[in-house]
């Protein structure tokens, strides 16, 4: 199986896993409703994933796979370090893959500056970041009853998709909550996503949609 190792915060291993989640994402319908204008989607897209790969840094759990992690004497090892390396960058912060857990219930603390809000409403102006911000709620308001582990971000940098690392850091996240004796609870706003994970093991609850002009959210669990 891939080599997956948990983050280590650093300024520079940080940067590498928000340039991972925003290359991943760019094209994603929920980011391209939130920035719809093209010139500022990347900028933008980095700016407000950064916000969460820092909060989720202090507490939540970040998971990867990159160019240094050790790995097995195997097929899928070889094939992690082989794509990590195509990535170009400094072996010991290139994230090939990342997933960004919430497992517990307690909430995040988004303590840099600016704000998700303020982060919004500077790209997006008032009026549609608080449109924007009150469509955001609707993931609070559908998720289901405690407890379960949260996959709130799965991203593979474009370049290394198609080797098995998102598969591998779904299986390391299912084992630590089968250990925890929990579900596992995400949602996907790209279709294209749902049969990656209908071959992981999740069932769809169902989907709600991102008001007022927004796109769907599917809403998928594993059952250990």
């Amino acid at each position: 199986m891939s080599a997956v190792r948990p983050l280590d915060p650093t300024p520079a291993n940080v940067a590498a896993v928000r340039a991972t989640l925003a290359a991943a994402f760019v094209d994603d319908p929920m980011l391209q409703w939130i920035f719809p204008h093209a010139v500022q989607q990347a900028q933008a897209t980095a700016a407000w994933l950064g916000l969460f790969v820092e909060a989720f840094a202090d507490g939540g759990v970040v998971d990867l796979v990159d160019a240094s992690a050790s790995a097995s004497a195997s097929a899928d090892a070889d094939a992690v370090n082989s794509a990590c390396a195509r990535a170009g960058a400094d072996e010991r912060t290139t994230a090939c893959a990342v997933a960004l857990w919430r497992v517990d219930e307690g909430s995040l603390a988004f303590s840099s500056l600016p704000s998700v809000g303020g982060l919004l409403a500077a790209f997006l102006g008032v009026e549609r970041a608080t449109q924007v911000g009150n469509g955001l709620r609707a993931f609070a308001d559908h998720k289901p009853q405690p407890p379960f582990h949260y996959l709130q971000f799965l991203a593979v940098s474009p370049a290394d998709q198609g080797h098995g690392l998102g598969r591998a850091l779904v299986a390391h996240g299912q084992q630590r909550a089968a250990a925890a004796g929990v579900g596992v609870y995400l949602e996907s706003t790209n279709p294209r996503n749902l049969p990656f994970y209908g071959s992981c093991g999740f069932q769809r609850l169902g989907e709600f949609e991102l008001l007022p002009d927004g796109p769907p959210a599917f809403r998928l669990w594993w059952q250990p």
